[in-house]
């Protein structure tokens, strides 16, 4: 019997591209000086640490409470990680561990179609990658986790 190849299924195909590339995501990126910045995977993990419910090698699902659920795509078994992409954002305290996240490094968040790159300390932007900014706009600098968790 042929092994059954459930990417040659073009309604397949559709319904994945549509969960996972026409999804909302946000998206945060950690640059030192206009480069990739490296962030420790386990102190990425320990901020998600209570509300995994699964772990890949280059996801993880998060529930912080019925209804309130996402994934998180990263190499989990990289040592480190200069970024990530948030499929299906909830609410809730997803916003306040994206927060934590953003103090290890030089972080920046973004959303495809989003109004404004957001970064949580002015230094930040003299890190960012010229074309970045070139492409997505000069970063609202959040000065305090209120501020950013009032985003959500």
């Amino acid at each position: 019997m042929d092994d059954f190849n459930i990417l040659e299924n073009k309604d397949v195909k559709r319904s994945l591209y549509r969960k996972i590339i026409m999804s909302h995501a946000y998206f945060l990126q950690a640059h030192l000086n206009r480069e990739p910045q490296n962030i420790p995977t386990i102190n990425i993990l320990e901020i998600f640490r209570d509300y995994i419910v699964e772990k890949g090698e280059t996801y993880i699902d998060l529930e912080f409470d019925e209804g309130n659920s996402c994934t998180i795509y990263l190499d989990t078994d990289e040592p480190n990680n200069s970024g990530f992409m948030v499929s299906r954002p909830c609410s809730g305290r997803l916003w306040e561990c994206l927060y934590e996240v953003m103090l290890l490094g030089n972080f920046v968040f973004f959303e495809p179609g989003g109004l404004s790159m957001i970064i949580v300390n002015p230094e930040v932007e003299r890190h960012l990658p010229t074309n970045m900014i070139e492409s997505l706009g000069k970063p609202v600098v959040v000065q305090n986790r209120e501020s950013f968790l009032k985003l959500k």
